[in-house]
């Protein structure tokens, strides 16, 4: 029983690091620039995210708008006439890999205003984010998931002699 007990306790400590674990998060950021949203998507290791479903959402869950990154992980489009809310720009990269990145109503404003200069310092502030997670992973972390892995794998070892 004490085996079973410490095993548990064991699993639960190796999954703390698992959050620190972006190997393989998605990334999409995006800016608005001349009456055009521009997109950038990649994964936390600086690889490009190819041919990914990009899709425009309002605040109500409509379809705004729908389209493909290309081979540089990059997508534009028109700002949609009439848009009343926030859009919402979700990236699909397959295999449960998801992002999304959310521009406010008053960025889609085409005239330029007094909210230029505050558009402008959250630009550099979500680049500044956006350069922070595709750094490279660090040791801590690929050692954290190889040794999640590890410890699932004893336990599936340890569960499958107890049912034997």
């Amino acid at each position: 029983m004490k085996i079973k007990q410490v095993l548990i306790l064991v699993l639960i400590f190796a999954m703390l690091p698992a959050g620190f674990a972006f190997a393989h998060r998605v990334i999409i950021f995006a800016w608005v620039e001349d009456g055009m949203i521009y997109t950038e998507s990649s994964f936390g290791s600086k690889r490009k995210a190819k041919d990914c479903v990009i899709t425009v959402i309002d605040e109500k869950g409509l379809l705004i708008h729908k389209g493909q990154t290309d081979q540089e992980g990059n997508y534009s489009f028109k700002i949609p006439e009439k848009v009343d809310s926030d859009l919402i720009l979700k990236l699909d990269a397959g295999t449960g890999h998801q992002a999304q990145w959310r521009i406010s109503k008053n960025e889609l404003v085409t005239d330029h205003s007094e909210n230029d200069i505050q558009v402008a310092k959250d630009i550099q502030a979500a680049m500044k984010e956006k350069e922070k997670l595709e750094e490279s992973p660090f040791i801590f972390k690929i050692v954290g998931g190889i040794g999640i892995i590890f410890m699932l794998a004893l336990a599936v070892k340890f569960f499958k002699r107890k049912i034997s």
